[in-house]
């Protein structure tokens, strides 16, 4: 008995050997895991329900060339003799050139038209930076723009109102009206000091341009679709009402459901009725609270919001990540503890990721709100590919674990998604039973 009870002893004490201080922490195959990201990922498109034609994309695109055409880039040394200059005005030249490229053709009317804005902007930047190199720019031609920038924002937004005829349609398309309206206004918020210090500073000058063109891109998208969207209305109803209702009602329901939530912990494993460790599954059922509280309280807290067609998306998101989160506890305490040991856990993770993903993508109900929330997701799944790419070598299963978490999450939220969706789809719409 007595060698019996040593021989456990030594049992345990070699279990917990790294768990000692000094001792090597437990490793995983980095290559495996770099493998993971050569697997297959749902391509999600980014969409807006209006007709964006081919003739407004390729608008864009010839005021990207027209712009770039007007300087004698790619510059060289003699052209600009500073280095750093130079570097930042050929980096933007060639993102000007790459963006024109892929806006031609690929993903949806809406990705190429924002392929096409973006390269505008950058094709901006290098022609007025080129202009202030050459003394041909001054601080009152920004004065200027800003000031006629500003008048487009104000005329847009007198005539711009909350039409539709159905409310969730309008809401996902009046949500970027208001985005491009908001993004207009804060592109054109500098101060003076920052055109008096531009004055001298041909890339701080080149900066401030950018952002005024920003703010004119802004307007011309947001009256763009404005206007293609009203034309597509068999019939015209004022929509503010119903959507400030639906601000009112989303906001109670996070209040509501907000409250169910815990506070957060620096121990993680105290959130679930479980003996369970620091798994993956554990820290993202903590990275979820962070973001539903955070979103909870961030939006009860800002009352004074104009956006009221924001209001929905951005329940939507909120909701997901409250409904992820009684998902993931309840799996998690049901037996499920998510946790990595092996690239194959890992792999196995992800794969629950990308199927959730698919399925949301694939859901034939709501789509409009799907469709609007789930390529942010979506974008998450390639990021957390490309951080797994780089590991190589032996990698600590703690490390790997953490990045494996950021999958449990998008596993969560997106079968969230759906339900979600339908619930705000009915409260926007007036079902009172949603």
């Amino acid at each position: 008995m007595l060698a019996l009870s040593g021989a456990l002893g030594l049992a345990s004490l070699a279990g917990c050997l790294d768990q000692l201080p000094g001792s090597e922490p437990e490793t995983i195959d980095g290559d495996a895991l770099a493998d993971l990201a050569d697997d297959e990922t749902p391509e999600v498109s980014e969409t807006l329900p209006v007709d964006i034609e081919a003739s407004f994309v390729a608008d864009q695109r010839e005021v990207t060339e027209t712009k770039l055409d007007s300087v004698p880039a790619p510059f060289d040394q003699a052209q600009i003799p500073n280095g750093v200059i130079r570097e930042r005005m050929n980096g933007e030249y060639e993102t000007a050139r790459e963006a024109i490229r892929t806006s031609s053709d690929g993903g949806t009317a809406y990705e190429r038209l924002g392929r096409a804005t973006r390269a505008r902007a950058s094709a901006h930047e290098v022609q007025v930076g080129w202009h202030a190199i050459q003394g041909e720019a001054t601080v009152e031609d920004l004065r200027e723009s800003q000031s006629a920038v500003e008048d487009d924002v104000d005329a847009l937004s007198s005539r711009w109102d909350y039409v539709g005829d159905d409310p969730v349609r309008a809401a996902i398309v009046h949500t970027e009206i208001e985005r491009e309206i908001r993004g207009a206004r804060n592109w054109l918020s500098f101060h003076e000091g920052e055109l008096e210090y531009a004055a001298t500073q041909p890339l701080d000058f080149a900066d401030v341009a950018v952002d005024v063109e920003r703010a004119r891109i802004a307007v011309a998208v947001a009256s763009y679709a404005f206007d293609q969207f009203r034309e597509s209305l068999p019939r015209e109803t004022n929509l503010r009402e119903r959507f400030a209702a639906a601000r009112d009602a989303f906001d109670e329901r996070i209040r509501a459901r907000g409250e169910s939530l815990p506070d957060e912990t620096e121990d993680p494993t105290s959130l679930v009725d479980r003996d369970v460790g620091r798994t993956a599954g554990v820290m993202a059922l903590s990275d979820i609270l962070r973001d539903a509280r955070w979103r909870s309280e961030d939006r009860l807290g800002d009352q004074d919001s104009p956006s009221v067609a924001s209001a929905a998306l951005d329940a939507a998101e909120t909701l997901v990540y409250v409904r992820a989160f009684g998902a993931l506890r309840e799996r998690i305490e049901g037996g499920d503890t998510i946790a990595v040991e092996n690239a194959e856990d890992v792999a196995e993770i992800r794969t629950d990721a990308v199927d959730a993903v698919s399925a949301a993508r694939d859901a034939d109900r709501n789509r409009l709100v799907v469709d609007a929330v789930l390529p942010r997701f979506a974008r998450e799944l390639r990021w957390i590919d490309d951080r797994f790419s780089r590991y190589d070598g032996d990698t600590r299963v703690e490390s790997a674990e953490r990045e494996a978490a950021e999958y449990v999450v998008i596993t969560e939220t997106c079968r969230a998604l759906p339900a979600v969706s339908a619930d705000v789809a009915a409260v926007l719409r007036g079902d009172t039973d949603a």
